[in-house]
């Protein structure tokens, strides 16, 4: 009955939302002042609704330390999204408040990255809320629950992704200086129309409790300012990229794309349990966690398509206790307009090591995106070679399908 109850929430709330909201905004009248109705439309409440069935196969089970084929049917994304944003306000030039709700994972039984069975019920979880004050384009202050700025394909919404997962290390990273997501202050702005772009983002650190590397426990002392990321990402004149985008769609920019992002990223005052077998509590007092990490992006239109190409490299460590973890990718996309919609083949390849565990991973990638109408409407496979390379390890060969209605 719970699970109902939760489930219908999902599927009414953007029409009791929009319901309610429309006695107060009414509908966008025709005008001839094009300017007039795009600022009415932009300061009404949005509500969009994001679902991605997902369907793994192939050497997704682990069982006495060897792979074993199964299938998996879940939904790997079930977002609401309700956000409203004013412009021409008393001081500054627009504020954007924003709230996501999200049941990830729902019904899914297995990990293919870990090899564990582990049924997700449909659980309603508060992913991002945020106001987003934009005092002028080069100063703007962000307040509430949002993605930390230590990577660009992180930071690259789920929705507009080139293939269907993220690399290994990439969600790794949040296990180093905590979960990705998180309640935090930022500035961020621009400069020179876009050429420049920074985010610079501080919070108390306490997220380090619930991912963490160096030892099963992890204990913070939840200061202001013990986590800290920044973010500097710049675009030659001419070639700025106004949204991330890693497909050929390229959402809300015209034209070729360059640019070159650097991350660092720190978490510290946190003690751990090394789990060395001793009864000492937390052995390792006041450690840091760091990360730093630097990408390369490129859109251009080639031919009668469009080629993404993208790299990233990240370092992470642990300070006091000597462990670290690093990896790289390389990416790319060929975006061709069919007569059955966008086709856009992909590959990567990634490359692991985690150096304390001796363990080292590569995987290659290919797939292909069929955008029916761009991000709204589109579907994707993806085929992964994952060799794992240490001495009791098992390689993998896994297959995924996604769908993404957004609307």
């Amino acid at each position: 009955m719970k699970l109902f109850k939760e489930s219908l929430l999902i599927v009414l709330a953007p029409a009791l939302a929009y319901s309610l909201e429309l006695p107060q905004m009414g509908f966008v009248q025709k005008t001839r002042d094009t300017g007039e109705k795009k600022d009415k439309e932009k300061q009404t409440l949005k509500v969009k609704l994001r679902l991605q069935p997902r369907l793994d196969f192939g050497d997704i089970y682990k069982k006495e330390g060897k792979f074993r084929q199964r299938s998996d049917f879940y939904l790997r994304r079930t977002r609401l999204e309700i956000s409203k944003k004013w412009k021409n306000i008393p001081i500054g030039e627009k504020l954007k408040v924003k709230l996501v709700l999200s049941m990830d994972k729902g019904e899914r039984n297995y990990s293919y990255k870990s090899g564990k069975k582990k049924y997700r019920r449909f659980d309603v979880e508060l992913k991002y809320v945020y106001v987003d004050w934009e005092l002028r384009d080069e100063l703007a202050l962000l307040f509430g629950r949002k993605k930390k700025p230590y990577s660009r394909i992180a930071l690259t919404s789920s929705s507009r992704q080139l293939l269907i997962e993220r690399p290994f290390f990439i969600g790794d990273a949040k296990d180093w200086v905590g979960e990705y997501a998180a309640l935090q202050f930022m500035l961020h702005g621009k400069f020179l129309d876009g050429v420049l772009r920074y985010m610079f983002a501080v919070s108390d650190g306490s997220a380090i409790e619930e991912e963490q590397k160096a030892g099963d426990n992890a204990k913070s002392d939840t200061a202001l300012g013990n986590f800290y990321a920044f973010r500097l990402e710049l675009s030659p004149p001419g070639f700025v990229e106004k949204k991330k985008d890693d497909t050929g769609i390229g959402k809300k920019n015209k034209g070729n794309v360059i640019s070159l992002g650097v991350s660092y990223a720190r978490n510290r005052n946190f003690d751990v349990d090394t789990d060395d077998d001793t009864d000492n509590g937390y052995e390792v007092k006041n450690e840091k966690g760091s990360l730093w990490g630097i990408d390369l992006f490129g859109r251009f239109k080639l031919g009668s398509g469009v080629l993404s190409a993208q790299f990233e490299y990240a370092s992470m460590e642990y300070e006091k206790t000597d462990r670290r973890e690093y990896g790289w990718y390389a990416q790319a996309g060929y975006l061709l307009n069919t007569s059955y919609g966008g086709l856009e083949p992909a590959v990567r390849y990634e490359y692991q090591s985690i150096t304390y565990k001796d363990r080292r991973r590569k995987v290659l990638t290919f797939g292909f995106n069929h955008y029916i109408k761009k991000h709204k409407l589109k579907w994707s496979y993806n085929i992964l070679f994952i060799n794992n390379d240490w001495s009791d390890a098992d390689d993998q060969t896994v297959h995924q399908v996604q769908a993404q209605v957004y609307f």
